[in-house]
């Protein structure tokens, strides 16, 4: 009851701080301004359907308006060289995938280094990747035979890459030096274009992301040899890894993450790694990102930037090994 006069006024005192406490947060908000997302790629591929999956729910988190920005160009350069330039303030990231790490390498000119001209945030969802052939041209049934006649006759056995620099071209790449096989490795840009020679079998084979083509193993088109994840994917249960296949050292895993530019606080990035962090836990989130055949990465900054050197110094060997040229 609000009858006695001390009441009404406790009351309306309170009512004064809600309104002037509302204020001031729609005031904080005004106050952060709206923060840039960049995806160095077109929309609609997997780094662009999780980025926005996850940056609606982060914007909740940070109380911030976070626009996601594709400046597709040079394999994912131009967009990443937008956030290298930026200011070191936390309105301006990069969200980009595993391929930022190895351009240098296969790729002519890039303006940028993809550790030293930016600060690591988080790594964000995991891609598993599959072995594939086209079910119609492919005529081994599983993946020891199907490795066999490749190291025999390598020429037979040409491998889509979905871009340079690509889990998909690394993965041959490594595979060729295991079985001292030189095989043909033909870049696409894209993984569309590279799936649609696969299933007219203009090339033979590619480590392709599942997402990308697990509808096509699903309905016939292609058929699925191996994944080269840790362990089996759910989804596909009855596939094998490359390391079940006496392949060990086949463990090759897309992924995507958040960069910020060089410089970015040490406050701010823990502030987006935990948004980040609490929207790869939210259910709902959880549940879209594997029909994509993903899984949410949890790990600390400081894990992610140790990952990345080995990541890139690893993958750097196979492709110096392989004799793959900037192009």
């Amino acid at each position: 009851m609000l009858d006695d006069p001390f009441s009404r006024r406790a009351a309306l005192r309170l009512g004064l701080g809600t309104t002037l406490g509302l204020a001031l947060a729609g005031q904080a908000r005004a106050q952060r301004g709206v923060a840039r997302v960049v995806v160095p790629y077109p929309p609609g591929g997997t780094t662009d359907v999780t980025a926005r999956l996850l940056v609606n729910r982060m914007a909740e988190t940070l109380n911030q308006t976070l626009v996601i920005e594709n400046r597709s160009g040079a394999n994912g350069a131009v967009g990443a060289q937008e956030v290298a330039r930026s200011a070191p303030d936390g309105q301006t990231l990069l969200y980009s995938n595993e391929v930022h790490l190895v351009l240098k390498f296969v790729q002519r000119g890039v303006p940028f280094d993809a550790i030293a001209d930016f600060t690591p945030v988080t790594r964000t969802v995991s891609i598993p990747y599959v072995l594939v052939g086209g079910a119609e041209h492919v005529k081994q049934a599983e993946i020891r035979s199907l490795v066999d006649a490749v190291r025999r006759e390598p020429n037979r056995f040409a491998f889509a890459g979905s871009t340079l620099g690509s889990v998909g071209q690394l993965g041959a790449a490594a595979l060729g030096q295991k079985l001292g096989a030189d095989l043909t490795i033909v870049a696409y840009r894209g993984s569309g274009p590279a799936v649609n020679d696969l299933i007219a079998g203009s090339v033979a084979l590619m480590f392709a992301p599942l997402g990308a083509v697990l509808p096509l193993i699903q309905g016939g088109q292609l058929r699925a040899f191996a994944v080269t994840a840790p362990g089996r994917v759910a989804i596909l249960p009855e596939v094998p890894t490359m390391a079940e296949a006496g392949h060990p050292e086949m463990l090759f895993e897309g992924w995507t993450a958040i960069w910020g530019p060089k410089g970015l606080p040490a406050a701010k990035v823990e502030e987006i790694r935990k948004s980040a962090d609490a929207a790869l836990r939210d259910p709902a989130i959880v549940q879209r990102l594997t029909e994509l055949g993903c899984a949410p990465i949890h790990e600390s900054s400081a894990d992610f930037a140790k990952l990345q050197i080995a990541e890139q110094d690893r993958n750097g060997a196979i492709i110096r090994a392989a004799g793959i040229r900037p192009e």
